[in-house]
């Protein structure tokens, strides 16, 4: 008998969550110097932040399937270190994830960014995909800006009005002809045939 105890992987980390000397190392900034000692430990903090919102959002859906009714919000408004709207958030997020919605190795560490995604059909996904949009350096903005632009596209649509597009491309063709008409009287007045 070797003497160890076997533990299950839960078992296992709360016990390293309790341990605080575990704790203090893992807090305990390096001396870097260079460079890419820097890039090196902040990518990998980085990429550590985003697993670990990952696994709160998991735990969280968890919880709101197992947990009696009424207690998943008792614990969230009571108990967590967040309020109700960032737990659901980050359940969305896992969600998403999880269910294959959303690549997991594209996506940016912050977990308000990737609820952005997280928020838009499979259809529109599609298109923020097209467009770049679902990269690891996607900031938040660009996918608020993108929505913004669906939501104008699909009134402009549902109004009959022309769409952003369509008032450019007119507005082009009306400065061409203009354009044309210029350079004719240009040319009549230097006696010259005008170019089409």
């Amino acid at each position: 008998m070797s003497g160890f105890k076997q533990v299950s992987k839960a078992q296992a980390r709360r016990h390293m969550a309790v341990d605080e000397r575990i704790e203090r190392m893992a807090e305990t900034p390096l001396d870097l110097l260079h460079r890419e000692e820097f890039v090196q430990e902040i990518a990998t903090l980085w990429r550590s932040a985003q697993e670990r919102f990952l696994l709160i959002g998991r735990y969280l859906m968890q919880a709101r399937t197992r947990l009696a009714h009424g207690e998943f919000q008792a614990m969230v408004e009571n108990e967590l270190p967040f309020g109700y709207q960032v737990a659901y958030q980050l359940r969305m997020v896992a969600e998403a994830v999880d269910s294959g919605r959303l690549p997991g190795t594209k996506l940016p560490p912050s977990y308000a960014t990737v609820y952005q995604l997280a928020t838009l059909t499979t259809e529109q996904l599609r298109l923020a995909d097209q467009r770049n949009l679902i990269r690891p350096d996607v900031t938040r903005p660009e996918i608020v800006r993108f929505k913004r632009d669906l939501r104008q596209a699909v009134a402009e649509a549902a109004s009959g009005a022309p769409s952003r597009r369509e008032t450019l491309t007119a507005e082009r063709d009306r400065l061409r002809d203009r354009l044309a008409t210029v350079e004719a009287e240009l040319a009549a007045l230097d006696g010259e045939p005008a170019e089409m």
